[in-house]
């Protein structure tokens, strides 16, 4: 029969189970936690209860529309305390990995507001003549219905010059193809990286997000332990691809923008695989 916990002591579970083999969580948002705004039943209570446990949890996301004060602000809503020591956003980390290149330099951004301001906190300068760019910083370029957001009309024609013509590296925050709303999936970043990519015969010099080992080691190094003794919870190819890379216990949820038929199709095969964040703490023994 399952057995169902009020909190997480770790020798409650079997060897196997991800909650005994991992002292550190690191949790996708979006599709896992929440749809949009609206709350993922009983995420809250779980994450609640994993912390009184006594495991470590940190968040991450490829959501490159947001920036750590929006996500903040976003977490509250939810019901999920946070401090931005917990947020490993690929709005934050990209900023981070292009300051660390070159700092001061001259961005091109094709994204949203959240992105900028990472950008800006960072130390980079934002710049709207494509001529003038030493960087093309790529984010989603849609609203949350899916529409081309409007301060967005003509960025990928900017980008699109700034890379052909002044010879600027080409930057994403992340790879994902679709994104998961609440009335459904829109696309993602990807569809600006793929258009892009398509008209220059040319990929990212660098893609930061999820399956990146650059976004994971800073979210590791957050919660101080080895890869070994952690999991990643999440419901892309992209999370799963990520924990894989690093030796991660792989956890899918099926809450989110992809079905494991389709994960499988792709060769990944997760570690465990849950409907939901609150049934990680469960498990079916004696």
């Amino acid at each position: 029969m399952a057995r169902y916990f009020p909190d997480v002591p770790a020798d409650e579970f079997p060897p196997q189970h991800p909650l005994r083999r991992s002292r550190g969580f690191i949790f996708d948002v979006d599709g896992v936690l929440c749809r949009g705004e609206e709350v993922i039943p009983r995420a809250p209570e779980a994450i609640e209860r994993l912390r009184r446990g006594g495991k470590q949890v940190i968040f991450i996301s490829n959501n490159s529309t947001k920036s750590r004060a929006d996500y903040i602000a976003k977490f509250e809503r939810l019901g999920i305390p946070v401090t931005p020591d917990d947020l490993v956003l690929s709005t934050y980390a990209t900023a981070q990995y292009v300051a660390g290149e070159r700092p001061g330099a001259k961005v091109y951004m094709v994204g949203a507001p959240g992105l900028g301001k990472e950008l800006e906190l960072a130390g980079l300068v934002l710049v709207d003549d494509p001529f003038q760019a030493e960087y093309v910083v790529v984010g989603s370029a849609f609203d949350g219905s899916g529409r081309i957001r409007e301060d967005n009309v003509h960025r990928i024609t900017g980008a699109l010059r700034a890379l052909y013509h002044a010879g600027a590296k080409f930057i994403a925050t992340n790879p994902d193809r679709i994104f998961p709303a609440e009335d459904g999936v829109i696309p993602g970043t990807g569809a600006v990286i793929g258009a892009l990519s398509y008209m220059l015969d040319r990929e990212p010099d660098a893609i930061v997000g999820k399956p990146s080992k650059y976004i994971l080691e800073i979210a590791l190094s957050r919660l101080g332990l080895p890869a070994g003794e952690c999991a990643i919870v999440g419901d892309m190819d992209t999370d799963m691809l990520a924990g894989a890379g690093l030796g991660m216990v792989k956890v899918f949820v099926r809450s989110g923008a992809m079905t494991e038929e389709k994960l499988r199709a792709l060769g990944i095969e997760p570690d465990f695989s849950f409907d939901s964040v609150i049934d990680m703490l469960t498990w079916e023994g004696g």
